[in-house]
């Protein structure tokens, strides 16, 4: 019964509305900028999870020199990958890019004509970590040629020029001056596995309907708009995986049914002896408004340092 909640649940999403009748979107949704972002899938650390054997170690290279030891002995178990993964959800991201390459986030519903967007939708059996980073979002002033920080938390750059405003992002331990201007954050990550569907969409009628992948293939065809489709998985491969996968780019009704078909398909094939899962950096969830370059100074940090995933054990073996 959980699985036919859950498939149901990723066609109905992946569909969308069928009528093209305008999605009713608040204003706080319209301003507030909270809201899942994918990324392109990079790998984790895994650690011991609470529940596993402790590890005492002096600097971070002997702790995975013992850990590697006591995984290879036996002292360390973990749980099934997908048995230590407590999430299944389906998320859907809109990015729609101006003609300045500029890039907002925001909720499904109507495109513009000449308006250009990428709509991805994400099934995900994930868990979540924290990232902490420290944040500040400054102006350049053009006459002293000096940065000043603006709040995050606030829209003072809008009375700025646009390409004015900067952001400075890193995890390690401020300075005493960088306390200043700098504010820590706590940035939700997904890790796990999953699969992703990505219309690349350019509005060529008057107006589209972008709120589901279905919508947006009839839309297509009926010439409101044109793009390409793109189907990945995230940590899962396999002979059966990759048989799976359709190999249209072509943006239009049938091959966006095609990549509906095509997710149900792999997800029945998680489970499978043969199917290869690793856990990977799926997305993250950003607690505050920002734009294209705010989230890839995130996701830089991130790369650069690494995301550690604490990972449940089976069993124990103590000394």
């Amino acid at each position: 019964m959980r699985n036919i909640i859950i498939i149901s649940i990723v066609v109905f999403t992946f569909l969308g509305c069928a009528s093209s009748k305008p999605v009713v979107i608040s204003r706080a949704e319209k301003e507030s900028g909270y809201t899942y972002i994918p990324v392109d899938p990079f790998s984790v650390r895994t650690i011991p999870g609470n529940n596993c054997k402790p590890i005492f170690a002096s600097n971070e290279v002997e702790f995975f020199d013992i850990l590697k030891e006591a995984v290879s002995r036996g002292d360390i178990v973990y749980n099934p990958l997908l048995e230590s993964l407590p999430d299944n959800a389906v998320r859907m991201s809109i990015e729609k890019f101006d003609a300045f390459g500029n890039v907002t986030y925001g909720p499904a519903g109507l495109g513009s004509q000449n308006e250009s967007y990428r709509v991805t939708v994400d099934y995900v059996n994930s868990d979540t970590t924290n990232f902490p980073v420290w944040i500040a979002k400054l102006y350049k002033n053009r006459d002293t040629g000096t940065l000043e920080p603006i709040p995050l938390l606030s829209d003072l750059e809008k009375a700025y020029p646009p390409d004015s405003v900067v952001f400075s992002v890193f995890s390690r331990p401020p300075t005493e001056s960088e306390r200043k201007t700098h504010v820590e954050y706590n940035i939700p990550v997904y890790v796990g596995i999953g699969l992703r569907v990505t219309a690349n969409v350019d509005i060529t009628g008057a107006r589209a309907n972008i709120s589901g992948l279905g919508v947006i293939g009839a839309e297509a065809e009926a010439n409101a708009l044109k793009g390409a489709l793109i189907v990945q998985t995230l940590g899962i491969n396999g002979k059966s995986i990759a048989a799976a996968l359709p190999i249209q780019s072509e943006l239009n009704r049938t091959t966006a049914q095609n990549a509906i078909v095509s997710v149900g398909s792999i997800k029945a094939l998680l489970y499978d002896d043969k199917t290869a899962v690793s856990p990977r950096v799926v997305g993250i969830y950003l607690p505050f408004p920002g734009g294209k370059p705010l989230v890839n100074a995130i996701i830089s940090e991130m790369s650069k340092v690494g995301i550690q995933w604490k990972r449940p054990c089976v069993k124990i073996k103590m000394p």
